[in-house]
């Protein structure tokens, strides 16, 4: 299901859909992809907690990584096709524009959890598996930094990932009490 917007945009691509400049475009879409895996995996918990589709909790590491291979997109769009691998462009952007740090910070926490998910990691990882893998919110929030810094005239994808993400993450205070009671405690 979430590989079917890569192959749309893929297409659409070789179709020379997104020309004069696909770099702007495909990393819109890309972000906006990335955004809404993230939300579904914010939302599985409680929607497989509190209702009868537990079975649906198998599909939460899929759609996590699609949320880190969406944002990873993202980032490649940015490095590639639009600032085409320019490492002025890239280090005057990164001065004149914070939210890039958010982001990068977003795929970095992505990154360890996708290298993370699989059942040989977390047999090595134990108890310190959940607690990490909590990292996903913390996640969430820098994407909401990098959607709010960035923010010109369009702020549907703001509203939108707001309206679905705040109150996911809000619900999850409590367990992230817990998280951070674990860690003082190991220290």
């Amino acid at each position: 299901m979430f590989s079917l917007p890569f192959l749309w945009m893929l297409v659409s691509l070789l179709m020379g859909q997104y020309f004069p400049d696909p770099g702007k475009i495909l990393m819109r879409l890309t972000g906006i992809w990335a955004c809404v895996s993230l939300v579904l995996v914010l939302f599985m918990t409680p929607f497989t907690k509190y209702t009868r589709f537990k079975f649906l909790a198998r599909y939460r590491r899929f759609i996590g990584l699609s949320s880190f291979l969406y944002a990873l997109l993202h980032m490649i769009c940015y490095l590639v096709l639009f600032a085409g691998l320019s490492w002025t462009w890239i280090a005057s952007d990164l001065i004149e524009k914070p939210y890039i740090y958010a982001g990068v910070g977003a795929l970095v926490i992505l990154t360890v959890l996708a290298i993370t998910s699989h059942k040989r990691m977390m047999k090595k990882l134990a108890k310190r598996w959940k607690p990490l893998h909590r990292s996903i919110y913390l996640s969430a929030i820098l994407v909401w930094l990098h959607l709010w810094w960035q923010i010109k005239s369009d702020t549907s994808i703001l509203v939108w990932f707001s309206v679905f993400a705040i109150p996911l993450l809000l619900i999850r205070i409590p367990q992230t009490q817990k998280v951070k009671k674990y860690f003082i405690k190991k220290n």
